[in-house]
């Protein structure tokens, strides 16, 4: 039976309760005489979906029938007999799993199956705020310019020397992108986005809202500076041609340079988004401040739809988000037929029919699936917002059943692993590692030889990705009044702080094992280990093996797209652990 026939509840019953098929594994993981009990090192909310693996080494047959789990303080049992499950044939390694949802109360436990006993976990209502405002510091951390805070206070105040008349031109301001000095405009302005984002979801017991208002305005000193005359959002001030400290004395030789070409349409898209969204967040607290932004958001808006023709699945989703962000801000009624039109394009390149369907292609004018590393699933984020803004919409069951074809398939595609993360793309041909889904092909890494180009050795590991879509399927729970998306969404998390083949957390000062952080040689002081910097992530071999190097930018370096889809994910699931906070 194809996806497209399979029944969406018994489906994804299947694969989120199952995860059925084949169990991720590694050489050169940090394994016990071959055997590790895989859980979430930071712990549990009380009404998440809640699972450990145990990782025997390809010899599941001979591994315990049964856990159970001790509360941590007193020693006592409170689950006992919990029945432990394989799946056969293991594509990576033998595998048990232990589903204990149903302990839902608070405290401090620990799992104990056979002779193997796991690290304490802890359960609560709050479990994510610490790591929540860890990553909201680490943004501090990051600062540019600044002469009283960042991990080098003061840095680049001469940014920096316009690249097409030589001119100087202050962008001060915002954050360094990574372990490293630039400031790409394309990845830098995710810190708008998840910052805000965890504003509006992580509630004010959670968070200090006047840090991320704080932490917002700095970063939006850059952006703003970076926005041309016309509207259009220039490219970046100090990439690969500035990566290194300066005097902090303009015209002095050393000044970085100011890349002025537009930056790429979706970040174009994320701007106005972000500046609407500071403009909504400020609008009481400072009007003046608000209104700037919202011209801003106007005029890159009116730019970026006058100048180019966005058709990429991504630049959709975005263009719909920042739609609806306008609209959150000043309500209009004309919006929603802006959002349905764009909607109407990003639903074309969904495919309906054939043995593989609800994923999206790339663009109209290929076939090539649709692969997102940096940016994650946009398609999924806005499909998902748009019902919830719009539950009555005329088009609302169009883009209901699109949405639901494409959970669908994401649920299909996680079940292929017994750590139910979504690999990160489909491929028309075999891009390594053999993995078949209908007639097309899968990776859950992104090819270390390159993505387009053969001998590129430009790839990440895969946080940001698996963050992505754990924020999309939280929100797709709400709109298709189906909870259980929710522990998929968690298994996204669970797999970066811990949950996987190497028994490690990737977000610094989170969980335990970090491997260690990439260390650049260009520039001295290098960028330390931050608390709440979340590593690019665990990336794979050619054919398609987990690989988490240490000391690698490919897999340890942060990158801010991955700290701020992974603090946007802990506070979308707090956020439906506490409603009403």
């Amino acid at each position: 039976m194809t996806p497209s026939r399979r029944s969406f509840l018994k489906q994804t019953l299947a694969a989120v309760s199952a995860m059925a098929l084949s169990a991720s594994g590694c050489a050169g993981a940090d394994r016990r005489d071959g055997e590790m009990i895989l859980l979430n090192h930071v712990g549990f909310l009380p009404r998440a979906g809640k699972r450990f693996l145990i990782n025997l080494g390809g010899d599941a047959a001979n591994g315990p029938a049964h856990a159970t789990i001790l509360d941590d303080t007193t020693g006592q049992p409170v689950v006992r007999d919990l029945l432990l499950t394989s799946v056969t044939p293991p594509r990576f390694g033998g595998h048990l799993i232990g589903d204990f949802s149903s302990l839902n109360r608070p405290g401090r436990f620990r799992i104990v199956a056979g002779r193997l006993q796991s690290a304490p976990f802890e359960i609560g209502g709050d479990i994510y705020t610490p790591a929540i405002n860890k990553a909201i510091t680490y943004f501090k951390t990051q600062r540019c310019g600044d002469p009283h805070n960042g991990y080098h206070p003061g840095c680049h105040l001469d940014d920096g020397v316009r690249g097409d008349d030589g001119q100087h031109l202050d962008v001060t301001g915002g954050w360094h992108d990574a372990c490293d000095l630039r400031k790409w405009v394309e990845a830098t302005i995710w810190g708008m986005i998840g910052l805000s984002r965890v504003l509006d979801t992580a509630g004010e017991a959670a968070i200090n809202r006047n840090e991320i208002i704080d932490e917002l305005r700095w970063g939006n000193r850059y952006f703003r500076r970076m926005q041309s005359p016309d509207g259009y959002v220039m490219n970046y001030c100090g990439g690969d041609d500035g990566n290194h400290f300066t005097d902090n004395r303009k015209a002095t030789g050393d000044d970085r340079r100011i890349h002025v070409e537009p930056c790429d349409v979706t970040a174009q898209f994320l701007f106005v988004t972000a500046q609407a969204a500071m403009a909504r967040h400020l609008q009481d607290d400072d009007p003046a401040y608000a209104r700037d932004c919202l011209a801003a958001a106007d005029r890159c808006m009116n730019w970026v739809t006058t100048h180019r023709t966005p058709g990429a699945a991504r630049s959709l989703g975005a263009w719909a988000m920042a739609l609806m962000e306008l609209h959150r801000v000043r309500p209009d009624e004309t919006t929603v037929e802006k959002v349905s039109a764009v909607l109407a394009r990003l639903i074309d390149l969904q495919t309906t029919d054939g043995p593989l369907v609800g994923y999206f292609r790339r663009a109209a004018d290929t076939q090539q699936p649709m692969r997102e590393i940096m940016h994650g699933n946009l398609a999924l984020i806005a499909l998902a917002d748009a019902l919830a803004t719009w539950p009555d919409a005329p088009d609302e069951s169009v883009w209901q059943l699109a949405l639901k074809r494409h959970v669908e398939h994401l649920i299909w595609m996680s079940g292929h692993s017994n750590y139910g993360i979504i690999p990160y793309g489909l491929y028309l041909t075999d891009p390594g590692g053999g993995h078949r889904a209908g007639d097309h092909y899968y990776r859950y890494f992104m090819m270390p030889d390159g993505e387009n180009k053969p001998g590129d050795d430009w790839w990440v590991g895969i946080n940001a990705h698996l963050a992505s879509h754990g924020v999309g399927l939280s929100k797709a729970a709400d709109v298709l009044n189906f909870p259980e998306l929710r522990r998929l969404a968690q298994r996204q998390l669970d797999w970066i702080v811990g949950a996987n083949p190497f028994n490690a957390s990737t977000v610094s000062g989170v969980g335990r094992n970090q491997p260690t952080v990439y260390v650049p040689g260009a520039f001295k002081p290098p960028t330390p280990t931050i608390p709440g910097g979340v590593m690019n992530g665990i990336g794979g071999t050619l054919d398609d093996q987990p690989d988490l190097a240490p000391k690698s930018w490919n897999t340890c370096e942060y990158w801010t797209p991955m700290v701020a889809h992974t603090m946007w994910l802990m506070a979308e699931l707090q956020k439906d652990e506490n409603p009403k906070a």
